[in-house]
């Protein structure tokens, strides 16, 4: 699985703006996650497998729409940093996009802004099975801001 420290490992960002108080947006985020079929339609299934979806070493099995491909994966959640409003979730092995890639993991974190509001941040890490042919998963930025945009969206209506 990823981790942060690895040296050919990659990292692509992209930040979504929201107008929502930080804590209040990041544990919308951080509890509502099981909520995402209903939130994203891109995502078509997620289950949890193991554990409560929430905390540390949660499993989770999916299906969705990435581009004109469905894919399926599991992921767990690896790391909770409430102090910094973040969480780690990395694929695991069975994941169709691990059939091109060595690892994947994501990071979400709700960053502050000095004018209110808040910025929406995905990190996303992967390395690659082979570094002369695997392309950088850019497909995963579109999936990051489709969801960010769904998640502000229904946290509008909600609020």
């Amino acid at each position: 699985m990823a981790q942060l420290t690895r040296p050919h490992q990659h990292v692509l960002e992209v930040e979504y703006e929201v107008k929502w108080a930080p804590n209040q947006f990041y544990n919308f985020l951080k509890n509502n996650f099981s909520m995402l079929p209903k939130i994203f339609p891109c995502i078509n299934k997620r289950e949890v497998v193991e554990g409560d979806g929430k905390s540390v070493g949660s499993v989770t099995r999916w299906a969705c729409l990435l581009g004109l491909n469905v894919l399926v994966g599991m992921e767990k959640i690896t790391k909770i940093d409430d102090a910094n409003m973040s969480f780690t979730n990395e694929l695991m092995q069975g994941s169709d996009a691990l059939k091109t890639l060595k690892s994947l993991a994501f990071k979400t974190s709700v960053i502050p802004k000095a004018t209110g509001g808040s910025v929406l941040k995905w990190s996303i890490m992967y390395e690659k099975l082979n570094e002369a042919d695997a392309s950088d998963p850019h497909l995963y930025i579109d999936f990051c801001m489709g969801m960010s945009a769904a998640f502000d969206s229904h946290f509008r209506n909600t609020n």
